[in-house]
């Protein structure tokens, strides 16, 4: 049964104007170092940045969640696996609310592009 779905859009031209001026760094809170790591392995770092971004923000809505500090976003890592699908690592109040709804599976597509970054991200019992 499906206990939550969110969906997000994020600009990867606004991304790349915040990676020019360096205001995404492990230190601000939202990705990880492994999440860095990843994106900037990419031949468009700005438009991997945007789509783990929007599955951040997807999982966020899924969750039901709302978004009182920075420190939430780095307890969702977004990464590709061993076959190149994207997972959700939920820690901390995100990895509770979870818990709390009996979501037992996570499901997450992502997409992106020169001009943007997409996920949608379905919760299951």
């Amino acid at each position: 049964m499906i206990v939550g779905v969110g969906i997000d859009l994020v600009n990867t031209c606004r991304v790349r104007r915040e990676l020019e001026i360096r205001a995404w760094s492990v230190e601000d809170g939202i990705f990880t170092s492994d999440e860095i790591s990843f994106c900037n392995r990419g031949r468009d770092p700005a438009a991997r940045y945007a789509a783990c971004f929007a599955a951040k923000e997807a999982a966020i809505k899924a969750l039901g969640m709302q978004v009182e500090n920075l420190s939430c976003f780095r307890e969702i890592e977004v990464l590709p696996d061993s076959e190149g699908k994207f997972r959700l690592g939920l820690k901390g109040h995100p990895q509770a609310v979870s818990q709390k709804l009996n979501v037992s599976r996570v499901l997450v597509a992502v997409a992106s592009s020169v001009t943007s970054g997409s996920a949608l991200v379905v919760l299951e019992t």
